[in-house]
């Protein structure tokens, strides 16, 4: 991946140009010295004058209002300039002031909207940043320092805003009574930062030569080597993947973990501001010269099993199969946005189409009309794809035809990022953009509007979610990251969403893209979830996992796909590990879907693996089959004898149903063992097995719910707390106590008699 660059033959600005911003994906307006406010049309590169600014008008920075769900709203296209006088200035789209003001003492150094457009900062060399409303009133002074502020920017959510202190950074929170976060950050000052639009990560430049990548928490992610000159200009992509830095005669791409993708040294002397095309394929930039550079982004790659997809010029993707070395050009009538290459796909998106290749045959894919004309996201699964537009979601088939237009509560599409919505065939999950600990559940099997959601809540922010590909809809899963880095998966089919635990200090993940298998990166070492659904049990979990600890992973390694029996890891010098994994495990999860377990059975026998058998015991006492036998075989063979005998106390069991309840409760699905008796009229099962598993208040509930043996719960959980010398500290238990005699004989004889009962129906 790498830019290409293009220039303007003759510069059309009479001085040094200072500022440039996108007003669509085909225009760029530029502003310099000259005070001249010039409209670039991209395709050509040729400038046309909007309008020539008042003569004591030099421009620092300057920022189009963001379009608020892609709409121009009844404001238009507003551009805030920034000058040196002191005052900024809101100006048309044709170059008309609408309005001035004056902002600070001395030259105000950066001008951003906030990411809804409602409001805007300033921050200047008198040290202060300001934060006025659409109109230019003052609302409030966020920061007074006695350092210049060279840049400052928004926070994602918008809610803090990130600056520039001599050598240090600062967070400052908007929200009152929040103490500042400040650190060094550089050995000189620093000149630069820019703030990711889609994560928590960010990079920041200085006089010392070196651009630094930050979390939000001040702790340094990276660290580049040194340069020839300052860092004078930091821009990140909408998408947050990549960033670029600015230096004299210097344009380098970065990825966002910092390695750098690519260096270029155009002849333009500093490079003063960048700024990115909405779709993220374009870059353009201020330069000292007076001229406007324009960047694109080629050489974007994609794999997927035997091919290589590569966007080798704007308009032409040529692919490659590497078993028989055959190569094919894909010349396109538009510049390629997005492409995404899975499940013996290629789709590619220009501005205004759609196109779909299947790998069979590159000769005539399937296209449609975008109705927005710019795909902000693409995510493929098996069945079909997602189309996220400007102001619309599509669910599109492999035919190119529509099979589902999805809606959600609180649906923001402009905040939409990857890590927030994953697709499954029958499922789609979305991460509410208000709440962050809310996931949309969206069934993509009943209607055509899928506008009918199911809401999962979790106890803490969510950063990243996503779903299993494979296997039936009833046992769908979702895997979801919070802000402690703790990974959690949840059946979101079931009744109570419960979140079990996999693991903690998890810095990335992936689902196998055709079997329920977990790669993640747990702290330093690459962790390999063969069984996930063995999280119930801790013990089996780390049985059904491989751990795989090299010092070739370096520090800060993520996954960057889990294809197959390969794990790619990309470390943080840009390097791109692959990483075998056990086949077996695999064959295991398909002969458990299929229901062959004699050849599981002898799958296992042959390796005789521990980590196999391990699988093998979890899905069995998971399955719906009658795998008595086949899970107490797997369980000896790994040693857990406690297992074993439990499996064959349930042998013994007077019913099939009874069985069947206590292997779901052995499997870690206590709702369904509950559900089980329930729906067969064992209350008195259900209400005992949940005694034994110290859930008394659910115990309580189902007595209560079912007008029978509240007397015996209130008897067996006295008995309880009385052997282990505790007073009752449950308010529930001592309201009914006092309102219930309990009759221990009685109780008793019931006891009895529901023994006896089970007996005789044996």
């Amino acid at each position: 991946m790498k830019f290409k660059i293009s220039l303007p033959e003759k510069p059309s600005h009479r001085a040094p140009v200072t500022c440039v911003g996108w007003s669509s994906t085909e225009e760029v307006y530029s502003a310099g010295d000259d005070s001249q406010l010039l409209s670039w049309a991209v395709s050509t590169a040729r400038a046309t004058k909007v309008a020539q600014l008042a003569a004591d008008v030099y421009p620092t920075d300057l920022h189009f209002l963001p379009r608020a769900g892609a709409a121009l709203g009844k404001h238009g296209d507003l551009i805030l300039i920034t000058c040196v006088d002191g005052r900024f200035h809101i100006v048309t789209r044709a170059g008309k002031v609408e309005r001035s003001v004056e902002a600070h003492k001395g030259a105000v150094l950066v001008g951003q909207w906030g990411s809804d457009g409602t409001g805007l900062l300033t921050a200047g060399e008198d040290g202060f940043i300001k934060i006025w409303s659409r109109s230019g009133m003052l609302r409030s002074t966020v920061v007074s320092s006695e350092n210049s502020v060279y840049s400052a920017s928004w926070s994602p959510d918008g809610q803090a805003i990130a600056y520039t202190q001599g050598k240090c950074l600062v967070i400052k929170q908007l929200a009152p009574n929040t103490k500042p976060l400040k650190w060094k950050a550089h050995e000189a000052l620093v000149l630069c930062l820019a703030w990711s639009p889609a994560s928590e990560l960010i990079v920041s430049g200085g006089e010392d030569c070196k651009y630094r990548v930050w979390d939000s928490q001040g702790r340094q992610m990276f660290s580049s080597t040194f340069h020839d000159n300052h860092i004078i200009s930091i821009a990140w992509s909408p998408n947050g993947d990549l960033f670029a830095i600015g230096s004299f005669n210097t344009l380098r791409l970065c990825d966002y973990s910092g390695w750098s993708r690519s260096l270029e040294k155009p002849n333009t002397g500093c490079i003063y501001k960048m700024a990115w095309s909405t779709d993220g394929t374009q870059l353009a930039g201020a330069c000292a010269n007076g001229q406007v550079l324009f960047a694109h982004v080629v050489e974007r790659e994609v794999h997927y099993m035997n091919f290589t997809a590569l966007v080798s010029e704007k308009k032409l993707v040529t692919v490659k199969n590497v078993i028989d070395e055959t190569n094919e050009q894909l010349e396109l009538p538009e510049r390629v946005i997005q492409l995404a290459l899975r499940y013996n796909h290629l789709v590619l998106t220009t501005p205004t189409q759609c196109y779909i290749y299947n790998t069979t045959n590159w000769n005539t894919p399937a296209i449609f009309d975008l109705k927005d004309g710019s795909v902000i996201l693409l995510l493929l699964c098996e069945k079909h794809m997602l189309l996220v537009e400007k102001t619309t979601v599509g669910i599109y088939n492999y035919q190119g035809r529509l099979i589902a237009s999805p809606r959600w509560p609180n649906m923001r599409l402009d905040h939409l990022r990857s890590s927030h919505i994953t697709l499954s065939p029958d499922t789609l999950a979305v991460r509410d953009a208000g709440d962050f600990k809310s996931v949309h559940i969206i069934d993509l099997t009943n209607t055509r509007t899928s506008t009918e959601t199911t809401n999962i809540q979790h106890s803490m922010q969510i950063i990243q979610i996503s779903l299993d590909q494979w296997g039936e809809t009833s046992s769908r899963k979702l895997v979801v990251l919070d802000k402690t880095r703790d990974l959690y998966l949840v059946h979101i089919r079931s009744t109570n969403k419960i979140f079990s635990k996999l693991g903690r200090k998890i810095e990335s993940f992936q689902w196998n893209a055709s079997d329920n298998i977990i790669a993640a990166i747990q702290d330093t070492q690459l962790v390999v979830w063969y069984c996930p659904t063995a999280c119930f049990n801790a013990k089996l979990l780390k049985i059904c996992s491989m751990q795989y600890d090299s010092p070739e992973l370096g520090r800060s390694p993520r996954i960057s796909d889990f294809i197959g029996n390969s794990v790619s890891v990309r470390r943080a010098d840009g390097a791109l590990l692959n990483v075998p994994v056990s086949p077996f495990p695999s064959l295991i999860h398909k002969y458990a879907q299929d229901n062959q377990w004699t050849e599981a059975l002898n799958l296992c026998r042959t390796t005789n693996n521990e980590t196999v058998w391990a699988c093998l015991a979890v899905l069995a006492i998971q399955s719906n089959s009658d795998t008595i036998d086949i899970a107490e075989e797997a369980f000896a063979n790994i040693n857990h004898h406690e297992k074993v005998f439990f499996l064959q106390h349930i042998k013994t069991l007077p019913n099939k149903v009874e069985q069947k309840a206590q292997l779901a409760l052995l499997g870690g699905k206590i709702q369904e063992a509950e559900l089980l008796l329930l729906h067969n009229g064992m209350v008195f099962q259900a209400i005992y097995m949940n005694m034994n598993l110290h859930n008394w208040t659910r115990a309580l509930d189902l007595g209560i719910k079912h007008k029978t043996h509240i007397d015996t719960v209130l008897y067996l959980r006295e008995k309880y707390l009385d052997s282990l010398g505790k007073p009752e500290n449950n308010n529930k238990f001592n309201t009914l106590r006092e309102t219930i005699q309990i009759d221990r004989e009685k109780v008793e004889q019931k006891l009895a008699m529901e023994l006896q009962k089970r007996k005789s129906s044996s």
